[in-house]
């Protein structure tokens, strides 16, 4: 007679799974010593799932009789994971904002040996001018998840470049309020913003007193950086 162990689970230790230790009972009427056989030794090392155990018994007659039970391992541990260290606000390149390189996040897990990792923005995209937190998300084998985020910070702090229009020529008044006089737009690029406004202290095509006035254009980014 031979009896089995109950079924057991237990949580893994590393990724070959758990060391499981188990105890099998068996009696004979004609052999007081039998000779036992198990599939997977009791304190070997049974792998992450579920492993079926048959025990044998066997007496000096030859007569048999064998049980089985079920080992069970699971692996619920979630995950370590590690972020990269914070980046220095990088400086936009275009209006689109700026590629970014960061460090590889790391984790490690009890049960896998190697974890997925997987960004929401990957290393080396272009991130827009702003704030953009990324998201870091370990996946082990079984299914456990951990995350963190950091923030990637591009910047726009450099001023649009101007060029004002060559002055138009002198014209004479029409009345005594003087004359109406249309210039040449001024022209305004800026690397962090490809629409720039542009406005004008005096607008062309306006009356302009007889005398000298003097017209101040001044160009202003999306960031509010601004140049006359």
């Amino acid at each position: 007679t031979i009896t089995c162990s109950d079924d057991i689970s237990t949580e893994a230790t590393s990724s070959a799974g758990a060391s499981v230790s188990y105890d099998t009972t068996a009696t004979d009427v004609g052999d007081a010593s039998l000779d036992m056989t198990y599939s997977a030794a009791s304190g070997s090392t049974f792998a992450i799932g579920t492993t079926t155990v048959t025990a044998t018994a066997t007496d000096d007659s030859g007569n048999v009789s064998t049980c089985s039970f079920d080992v069970t391992v699971v692996d619920t541990t979630v995950p370590t994971i590690t972020c990269p260290p914070a980046l220095l606000p990088v400086e936009a390149t275009s209006s689109a904002g700026a590629a970014v390189i960061y460090n590889a996040a790391v984790a490690t897990d009890i049960g896998d040996d190697d974890v997925t990792i997987t960004y929401s923005a990957a290393s080396g995209s272009t991130f827009a001018i702003g704030t953009t937190t990324v998201t870091v998300t370990a996946t082990d084998d079984s299914s456990n998840v951990s995350t963190c985020s950091f923030d990637v910070v591009v910047t726009d702090i450099n001023a649009p470049t101007i060029t004002c229009a060559a002055a138009p020529g002198a014209a004479e008044a029409t009345s005594s309020a003087g004359a109406a006089v249309s210039y040449d737009a001024a022209t305004a690029t800026d690397i962090g913003d490809s629409d720039l406004s542009v406005v004008y202290t005096a607008a062309s095509g306006s009356t302009f007193a007889i005398g000298t006035t003097t017209v101040t254009a001044t160009a202003t980014d999306d960031n509010g950086n601004s140049s006359t």
